[in-house]
């Protein structure tokens, strides 16, 4: 027994192509390979991280992802291509359908508006800055925060800009920060955003104006607050200095707060605050921040964690994409579609969309 929990805890390298996990078989067979499709020709020693993550539309049955050369690709559900898009930049989050619309921000500083139909341009928006986050639309506005700390609210129909919104004392002025940047949330009239300089901030979605602003980050390097999670009338905040807080949704007051090192995502998952750093996890009581459990995190942390079904789905780079399970942390499998997955996996009912850092989109049935 000893040996099985070392093996399960330092893992092996398995089959590249992603016929087998990285960790030892479990007590139960998660998934089955549907289809994969090779959508960037890349050797393995010149494999960048493919950021981009899947969004997988069950109305139309189609699976979006974007990736780092540029191009945004359509399969069916069956795993034939219904169309491609190109950009001027790589895609670094997952696309958005709203009715029959995908929304897209890119790393070529534009925001795109798309058919879902047939992927022809509907609009684009040049933000002159890196696109950061999946955009969100609610309310007839699309919103998506850039790598440069600016959140932007467009027009969803027309692509006209609507308002901005930056911090005064912006994260990337006061030294180096980490890359990347947390979804914007929005709830009823109220828009969150999280920024470099430790800050969150909720802004009224008509207009941008603060609500209120929040300082959220430990004292430290690397202030950049990543994570961001909704729950009800709790929000959730990560900072990589080392802290999570729990926050009202509606005054900005601190509930709790949690402090481990490199904390970059948040999410819920099993009646638990799920807090990830950077080679842990640990599940939180939402109502305290006591902690119920932590455990290995086994490869960095990268895009946000996804529920499906009674799995969270971590994607941990070199890790791979880890199947938890949330009520305990064990990490139960790891698929690897080869140099790992930095990407948010698509989850369709018991369809599974993956896209590892060699360019290959997976489609896998889960069981």
């Amino acid at each position: 027994m000893p040996g099985l929990v070392l093996a399960l805890l330092m893992g092996w390298v398995g089959n590249p192509e992603g016929l087998a996990t990285r960790l030892p078989p479990a007590p139960l067979s998660l998934y089955t390979v549907a289809w994969r499709a090779q959508l960037v020709e890349r050797t393995e020693s010149a494999a960048p991280l493919e950021e981009g993550g899947v969004t997988a539309d069950h109305a139309s049955g189609l699976v979006l992802c974007g990736t780092q050369d540029g191009w945004l690709h359509a399969f069916r559900r069956d795993g034939s291509l219904a169309w491609e898009f190109k950009a001027g930049g790589a895609f670094p989050a997952p696309p958005t359908v709203d009715g029959d619309t995908v929304y897209a921000g890119s790393g070529d500083g534009r925001v795109y508006a798309l058919s879902l139909a047939d992927g022809k341009l509907r609009w684009s928006y040049d933000a002159k800055e890196e696109m950061g986050t999946r955009p969100v639309v609610a309310g007839g506005v699309v919103y998506l925060m850039s790598l440069q700390d600016t959140l932007v609210a467009l027009d969803a129909r027309t692509g006209e800009w609507r308002w901005l919104h930056r911090r005064e004392a912006r994260g990337i002025e006061r030294g180096f920060t980490i890359r990347g940047a947390a979804n914007v949330l929005v709830r009823g009239g109220t828009v969150y955003g999280a920024y470099s300089d430790g800050y969150v901030a909720a802004l009224d979605a008509a207009n941008g104006q603060v609500r209120w602003e929040r300082m959220v980050a430990a004292p430290g390097d690397y202030t950049d607050v990543d994570g961001l999670w909704l729950d009800g009338n709790r929000l959730f905040a990560a900072a990589y200095s080392g802290a999570l807080l729990a926050l009202d949704a509606d005054s900005g007051a601190q509930v709790w707060s949690f402090s481990a090192p490199l904390m970059s995502r948040v999410t819920t998952a099993g009646g638990l605050v799920i807090a990830e750093g950077a080679k842990q996890l640990h599940g939180l009581s939402p109502a305290t921040g006591q902690v119920v459990w932590s455990a290995p995190l086994q490869g960095a942390a990268a895009a946000p964690p996804v529920v499906a079904g009674r799995w969270l789905l971590v994607p941990a780079h070199e890790g791979g994409l880890r199947f938890v399970e949330p009520s305990t942390g064990r990490t139960l499998q790891a698929f690897d579609g080869g140099s790992g997955v930095a990407g948010e996996p698509g989850v369709d009912g018991d369809r599974l969309y993956v896209l590892s850092n060699r360019g290959v989109l997976y489609a896998l049935e889960l069981r």
